[in-house]
């Protein structure tokens, strides 16, 4: 916190930078980020707008609960076919 004109405290923004791994030094609002980093944001609060953010987050579903299982059987699979080769 930084205090501006002895009166007023003047809390920033806690969102820090990838590149050069400094904080960001805008003034923060409520919820102590900035305008720039999702000061405003409040996210879904519907169920259809909760969905309506998960499916477009989803780019391939390669780390699915389906895709993982699916990836784990076939793996099972192939051990149990080398499994009986190495039997024979």
């Amino acid at each position: 916190m930084v205090i501006k004109n002895k009166e007023i405290p003047l809390v920033l923004c806690n969102a820090k930078s990838k590149r050069t791994g400094k904080l960001c030094r805008q003034p923060a609002m409520k919820n102590r980020k900035c305008r720039l980093h999702g000061g405003k944001s409040t996210g879904a609060k519907t169920h259809k707008g909760k969905l309506n953010q998960k499916r477009a987050v989803t780019k391939h579903g390669f780390y699915s609960k389906e895709a993982i299982l699916e990836r784990k059987k076939t793996k099972e699979y192939i051990r149990k076919g080398k499994k009986l080769l190495l039997n024979c």
